[in-house]
């Protein structure tokens, strides 16, 4: 079954010859309609309720042979195929017990695993930071770390480096393998094939995060102390003490890589409450260099091939564009080509042979949930491999356009509108605030917008003030104002849709997942006339509960960061609290939740409930048992999906 399901998709590939003039860009506008070519019935609410078929792709060093991450049967499975002929060597199927998660070719034969548990009550997967290890043709498998390796113990690793220059050995992130978060981690050296660990340098302070330089020595370290300030380290070398490097940061900084000369690193950081740059840092002078920042938004992530090759960044303020560190390199001039090529849709290279010569490429947009080939960076042919979900047929699905808007008091917000196909005025219409609040929407395939659309619904996604991703100023216009300000955010992308002709003023509907889900309730409370049906998925909706009940709290940064973000005033938390406000409600309610759900714990869900049987306000209640913060079993989606649309269609109809 799964050589069939493999074969299906890889047999879809064609290659073709393209002239050396522009050849990369014309051999991809022929290759990019390949995904947009393909005529079939709209998507069903099933479609959208499936997780994607292919996770993703790699090629080994020497170019002789894939590993494709897929689903089969509902479990991820690691299929190892011959490149040339795509006859499958091995397939490393999932057990009740485990699955891998992400992996990495480490040499021409072996790959590493980070392994995932279907473990105890819980329908999602955990991480317990296991790490297995096999050759393509499943010879030599074994658990290299983790407790239940031959080495026990009671930690968790995490592949940091792959050290490109001993293929015997990787770097992990060692760490206790527990809540605490007080406890030192450390950079340990793991032989891939006989689980053989040795101590390489351990953390200047609790929950630290490394940088490996070029040489395979962790080199840079950065940490967030009790107070939410980051703390940054640097050693000079091999058996050098860690040193402090610079003042503490109000905030985040992210390194991203060891510049060529190994004396400098790249780091993200916001100055002065803008968007994060991209700085450069002399370790030896301390010299700081700005080499680039937008003026509306962070950087998403580095652009990068593997583990530790950092090439560039992807910049999102509406559609995504990237930056390239250095132009010069040629993973970057590729990156440049494929990008324009696919006419804007995002570009990522998984990986590449060592000689540059075949590269695995993923395609994904608003439209298309993502696509995988294999390119030739020496004939110009190309092969379309797998898409991650085959049964979606992108020129069916929706556009998503970027829109903004200014408030009152001069913040300028941007979001996106999705539409059904066709249509564009005097629609029904979502309201689906982003999780968070420090989280962002994206211009991205999202199957929750798209099942939406396909119904016949326009959707709106507003960056309220509060998200990430504009800068520490935006971020923290935030704070403290989340049942407020955030919520006045979020009813002026609402009335902006009215005001544009999109929206039906008298058919409006709010739906959101986690902070997203504490939105809907509150600005359904906030501004009751307005909307006619409020979804909570996951939400908090009783702020005070977030310092007793969940996650956060577990952190030794957690009690300043709700002070900072909520306020310590619990009059004030309460009065930003959908719990004690139900009596202001006009919309319809409906509740979902997971009954494990760590990060906003079922307490949330049941107070809300209380507090409208209280005053016997009818609500829809969905709670499933084993689920935690978003539902994860197949099944349980799709109830919730089908459940949602029959909300909708009762309360706004489309």
């Amino acid at each position: 079954m799964l050589y069939q399901n493999v074969t299906k998709y890889v047999n879809q590939g064609s290659s073709m010859n393209i002239r050396l003039i522009t050849k990369v860009y014309f051999l991809l506008i022929s290759l990019s309609s390949f995904v947009y070519s393909e005529i079939s019935n709209a998507a069903s609410v099933e479609d959208f309720s499936k997780h994607a078929q292919y996770h993703n792709v790699k090629i080994s060093p020497d170019g002789k042979h894939l590993a494709a991450l897929a689903t089969v049967d509902g479990l991820k499975s690691l299929v190892f195929l011959e490149t040339d002929s795509y006859k499958v060597t091995y397939s490393l199927n999932a057990n009740k017990k485990s699955q891998a998660k992400s992996y990495y070719w480490i040499n021409n034969e072996r790959v590493v695993i980070q392994v995932e548990q279907m473990r105890g009550a819980l329908e999602k997967p955990i991480n317990m930071g296991e790490i297995y290890a096999l050759n393509y043709d499943g010879s030599k498998k074994l658990m290299i770390f983790g407790y239940r390796s031959k080495n026990g113990g009671g930690d968790a690793g995490q592949l940091i480096d792959k050290l490109v220059n001993d293929p015997k050995h990787v770097l992990i992130h060692k760490r206790l393998l527990s809540e605490r978060t007080d406890a030192l981690t450390s950079v340990t050296k793991l032989n891939i094939y006989t689980g053989k660990e040795r101590e390489v340098k351990r953390a200047p302070m609790a929950s630290s995060a490394f940088l490996i330089d070029g040489n395979g020595q962790p080199r840079f370290a950065t940490g967030v102390d009790k107070n939410f300030k980051t703390k940054m380290f640097y050693s000079e070398g091999k058996g050098q003490p860690w040193k402090s490097f610079g003042k503490d940061i109000d905030g985040d900084f992210q390194p991203i890589s060891f510049g060529k000369d190994n004396n400098s690193v790249y780091a993200l950081k916001s100055e002065e409450g803008k968007p994060k740059g991209l700085y450069k840092y002399n370790l030896g002078s301390h010299e700081e260099t700005l080499l680039y920042r937008s003026d509306i938004a962070d950087p998403t992530y580095a652009v990068k091939s593997d583990l530790n090759e950092v090439y560039g960044l992807r910049i999102d303020e509406d559609y995504p564009k990237y930056v390239y560190i250095d132009e010069s390199i040629r993973d970057a001039q590729l990156h440049k080509a494929l990008y324009q090529a696919f006419k804007g849709d995002s570009v990522a290279i998984t990986s590449k042979t060592d000689d540059g010569e075949k590269i695995i490429v993923h395609v994904s947009g608003d439209r298309n949930p993502g696509a995988f080939y294999l390119f030739n960076t020496k004939t110009m042919k190309t092969k379309h491999l797998f898409n991650a979900r085959p049964w979606i047929k992108a020129n069916k699905m929706a556009a998503s356009e970027p829109y903004r808007i200014k408030t009152k008091d001069g913040l300028v917000l941007n979001g996106y509108m999705t539409l059904p196909k066709g249509e564009a005025k005097n629609l029904p219409t979502i309201v689906l605030p982003h999780g968070g609040p420090h989280a962002r929407d994206y211009w991205a395939y999202d199957p929750q917008v798209q099942m939406l659309a396909n119904a016949g619904y326009a959707v709106i996604q507003v960056n309220f003030r509060g998200s990430a991703g504009y800068g520490k100023s935006f971020e923290e216009a935030g704070f403290k104002k989340w049942g407020t300000k955030i919520q006045d955010d979020i009813i002026l992308a609402t009335n902006y849709a009215v005001q544009q002709g999109i929206s039906d003023k008298n058919r409006l509907c709010l739906m959101g997942t986690s902070f997203g889900g504490y939105s809907a309730l509150q600005s359904a409370i906030r501004k009751p006339e307005l909307f006619k049906c409020a979804i909570g998925i996951a939400g908090v909706y009783d702020l005070p509960m977030l310092y007793d009940e969940g996650d956060v709290k577990t952190n030794t940064w957690g009690d300043a960061y709700l002070d900072k973000t909520l306020g310590t005033d619990v009059a004030v938390q309460k009065a930003q609290s959908p719990v004690h406000h139900v009596d202001k409600l006009k919309a319809a309610i409906f509740i979902i939740h997971g009954e494990d759900d760590q990060r906003a714990p079922i307490e949330h869900a049941e107070a809300l409930k209380a507090s409208l049987e209280e005053i016997n306000y009818p609500f829809e209640w969905l709670v499933k048992d084993k689920e935690g913060h978003g539902f994860y079993n197949e099944d349980n989606i799709l109830e919730s999906n089908q459940k949602i649309l029959s909300f909708l269609d009762k309360h706004i109809g489309s």
